[in-house]
C-alpha cells in the first residue's frame, strides 16, 4: 500500500508542471505603441477573441488580428505603381479619384465583393467624383480599366 501511494505520488509531482502551464503561442512580431491618448501593444500569434465597440472606435481583443490579401477572380492588373489617390477612405458617400497619369482611354468600375458589377464610369478629367450615396455600408472594390484592361484595384468600404 504504501509503494502505491508513493506511486501516485510521483505521478502528481511529476503531473503538477504539465497542469498549470499556460497557453503559449510562438509570435512572429510584436510592436507596443504610446501616445497622448493613451498606449496599445500587439503581437502576432493567435487570432482574436473578442470585439469591443464605442463611438469613437473599435478595439479586437487577442493576440493576432487576421491579415486578409483580396485577390477578386477574373482581374489581372498591368501594374502595380499608384496611379490615383482614392479619398476619401472609408467613406459615407462619395468617393474622389485624383490621377496622376494620362486618363485617355480610363474608366473606373465599382464592384461588390461578390464582383457583382455595380456602376461603371469614364473618366474624362485628372478628378473625378463617383457617388455611392446609394449603395449600402459595406466594402466594395474600385476597378481603374485603361483601354478595358485592370490597371489598378481599390478596396472602399462604405459606412
Amino acid at each position: 500500500m504504501k509503494t502505491f501511494l508513493t506511486f501516485v505520488l510521483l505521478l502528481v509531482i511529476a503531473g503538477f508542471p504539465l497542469i498549470t502551464s499556460a497557453q503559449q503561442e510562438i509570435i512572429s512580431t510584436g510592436f507596443d505603441a504610446v501616445g497622448d491618448s493613451g498606449s496599445v501593444s500587439g503581437s502576432v500569434g493567435q487570432v482574436a477573441f473578442s470585439t469591443w465597440t464605442d463611438t469613437t472606435g473599435n478595439v479586437i481583443e487577442g493576440v493576432q488580428q487576421p491579415y486578409e490579401i483580396f485577390n477578386i477572380p477574373g482581374f489581372n492588373e498591368i501594374g502595380s505603381e499608384p496611379i490615383c489617390l482614392v479619398y476619401p477612405n472609408p467613406t459615407t458617400g462619395t468617393v474622389t479619384i485624383k490621377f496622376s497619369a494620362d486618363v485617355s482611354n480610363t474608366s473606373c468600375s465599382v464592384y461588390d465583393v461578390n464582383g457583382i458589377l455595380l456602376r461603371t464610369r469614364s473618366c474624362d478629367s485628372k478628378e473625378i467624383s463617383i457617388s455611392m450615396d446609394d449603395l449600402q455600408p459595406a466594402t466594395y472594390f474600385l476597378v481603374i480599366l485603361k483601354q478595358d484592361q485592370p490597371i489598378k484595384t481599390y478596396k472602399i468600404i462604405k459606412r
